[in-house]
């Protein structure tokens, strides 16, 4: 039982590093220089109330 929880501790571990150092790598959101594409909302107030809307 104790190779077990200790096999299992090691891999826990070995895979918050592996995780941390792949981290370094990604990039949440846009960049600079990038542009959002559009999107469809539907209006729920207003003069536009019921109506599908493009915002850019």
């Amino acid at each position: 039982m104790h190779r077990v929880l200790a096999s299992s501790v090691v891999l826990a571990i070995a895979a918050a590093s592996a995780v941390g150092f792949a981290a370094d790598d990604l990039k949440s959101g846009l960049q600079p220089d990038e542009h959002a594409g559009f999107f469809l909302v539907k209006d729920v107030t207003g003069p536009n109330k019921g109506k599908s809307l493009c915002y850019r």
